[in-house]
């Protein structure tokens, strides 16, 4: 039996945002590392789309202290748990006057939208760190709202911070630290409320340019500048495709290991995973993809998990037109075969019916929409729009598309109206109704889909046919090649290789011991497949170090696959504590299968 869903409405949240739509709010937090709590206030102004008496926010392990009115008279109110994954119902009855609400709360250790790290989970070791992190649905963890990214805020923020430590938000921010601890910030423009971010730690800042610079542990800051000092040039490049840069300064925050993410793109301060530091600027394409999203993701958002596609294809396509931009075709094609790479490894593990460019996620974890599937599927269809309709063409499409969506969430089903009236009727010779219906509904790829190619992996595919015929790794002529080709090397080795092969390439290449942590990850892929036990101390050393999700799942799943259970589940009791809580719970799914 098909479930018909109502495509408009968002299963991740509770709220009532047909209703009542909460549009800005003030946000006064105090932070306690010793409790690891935020203890404060927020300030809900809100206004009537419908007739209606009540106000429904989302929430989860929130402790309501009260909720008034403006004038401070208390307003009923009742709180009711949904289940894990949406968390709670707050309804709040508001009458038929009232149009701000006044919520005094604290947060629970256990929030999933924050994560507290002793001195000794940092870099420094001298002082704690706390960081957030809202998306998809972890919002409503730290801030009672409409959690949803159909609902947009502008905000002000007062947090105070009592041990002498820096406070950050996606906000403006001022590198002059206050000397009574008080931060003050503001964001003017709306923004989704998955993008509301909050950091708070021994942080130094660098500039790189008048609109663009770092914060991170002061341990940090010479090597992340030097690793991202293209920043500036990629935000000019960006502005020369999709309009002026929107949101006034594009700063940064790298983040402990323990940041689950590659990147994420909240507006005024992307947080940036330190693995992209390898020394040699090789992974800085996922600096670019978190500033595109300023345009893709942030100005025009999804609306739903649904239809995280629209957020992910785009900015995953512009991602690679930048590194063409600025470190040339070579590179780009390489990151564009290796995406391809990825898409084809990701559909042979993922139910056919689950490969259609919107999400089926509607009852499922809003995390599960966050795989190489949403992302790469999607580019490759915004990719071939780009041959159909000619460079030139595509990019006034899509600078016309962003102007046209600004600051609106939109759906699939929006984006496809759209197309209908621009793209099917400006070029309907490039492409039909029925081909873009395919793209974006159909199972896979579509038939006549052909992938990309680069001849700069030619020496690649020689070097892995001279092993195949059992020439030795010192064989191999390897000279000049790129990170890229190295990524493309491991993925494309053989499934199944003999004790003395590896043993062999990790002589020769020194891979278990490769710095880059995509590398790293790769190699140790396809050493535990292969029962390459030597590498296991270096397994659970990574494991105990990153908590990037993109790295470790894949690696404890390997781990289990390959037999190694009761490994991975050592490994993971001792690395816990050091993962995000977000990451913490679905590992916990994991083990428990066990």
């Amino acid at each position: 039996m098909t479930t018909l869903w109502d495509n408009n409405r968002d299963y991740h949240s509770v709220a009532n945002t047909d209703e009542i739509k909460v549009h800005n709010m003030q946000l006064t937090l105090a932070v306690d590392f010793e409790l690891q709590q935020l203890t404060g206030q927020v300030i809900l102004q809100f206004k009537r789309l419908q007739t209606c008496d009540q106000l429904v926010l989302d929430g989860r392990d929130l402790n309501i202290d009260t909720i008034s009115d403006i004038q401070g008279n208390a307003v009923d109110y009742a709180v009711e748990h949904i289940d894990t994954l949406q968390g709670d119902k707050i309804v709040i009855n508001i009458g038929k006057v009232i149009d701000e609400v006044v919520i005094q709360y604290r947060t629970s250790p256990n929030s999933q939208g924050l994560q507290w790290l002793t001195p000794e989970q940092t870099l420094g070791k001298q002082s704690p760190y706390l960081f957030s992190q809202s998306q998809p649905v972890n919002a409503r963890s730290w801030i009672p709202l409409q959690d949803t990214p159909k609902a947009r805020i502008t905000f002000t923020a007062t947090v105070t911070v009592n041990n002498g430590l820096r406070a950050v938000m996606s906000a403006a921010n001022s590198d002059v630290m206050p000397t009574d601890g008080v931060f003050q910030f503001e964001m003017e423009k709306p923004i989704p409320t998955h993008l509301l971010a909050l950091a708070v730690g021994d942080l130094a800042y660098g500039a790189i340019s008048d609109r663009c610079g770092i914060y991170t542990e002061p341990a940090m800051l010479a090597s992340a500048l030097a690793e991202f000092e293209d920043t500036e040039e990629m935000i000019l490049a960006a502005e020369s495709l999709l309009g002026p840069y929107p949101w006034g300064r594009y700063d940064m925050i790298v983040l402990p290991p323990s940041f689950p993410f590659g990147g994420m793109e909240n507006p005024r301060l992307a947080f940036i995973t330190p693995t992209l530091i390898a020394g040699d600027k090789s992974l800085v394409s996922t600096v670019a993809h978190e500033l595109v999203h300023s345009w893709t993701g942030n100005l025009v958002s999804n609306a739903t998990w649904r239809d995280l596609w629209l957020n992910e294809g785009f900015t995953t396509y512009f991602t690679n037109r930048l590194v063409e931009k600025i470190y040339g075709e070579e590179q780009a094609e390489l990151e564009w075969v290796i995406e391809f790479g990825r898409l084809k490894e990701e559909m042979t593990s993922m139910p056919l019916a689950a490969q259609t460019l919107p999400a089926n996620v509607q009852h499922q974890d809003a995390n599960d929409a966050f795989n190489r599937f949403t992302y790469d599927k999607a580019s490759m269809f915004v990719h071939e729009l780009e041959v159909r309709l000619g460079r030139k063409a595509f990019d006034h499409f899509l600078f016309d598309y962003v102007q046209h969506f600004k600051f609106q969430a939109i759906t699939t089903e929006t984006f496809i109206e759209y197309a209908k009236q621009t793209l099917l009727v400006q070029y309907p010779e490039a492409i039909s109704e029925s081909e873009l219906m395919t793209w974006v509904y159909g199972e896979g790829l579509p038939q006549w889909f052909v992938g990309p190619t680069s001849t700069s992996l030619d020496k690649v595919d020689l070097a892995l046919q001279q092993l195949k015929l059992g020439d030795s790794a010192a064989k191999l002529n390897v000279a000049g090649w790129r990170v890229h080709h190295w990524q493309y090397f491991i993925k494309q080795l053989p499934l199944q290789l003999t004790q003395l092969q590896l043993t062999d390439l990790d002589s020769v290449f020194g891979f278990s011991g490769s710095q880059n942590a995509e590398l790293a990850c790769d190699w140790y892929s396809v050493a535990i497949r292969n029962n390459y036990e030597i590498v296991l101390p270096k397994v659970a050393a990574f494991l105990g170090h990153i908590g990037r999700a993109k790295f470790v799942k894949p690696l404890y799943n390997e781990l289990l696959i390959a037999g190694y259970e009761q490994q991975a589940l050592a490994i993971f009791q001792q690395a816990r504590a050091g993962y995000h809580p977000s990451l913490q719970v679905q590992l916990d799914a994991l083990m428990q299968q066990l």
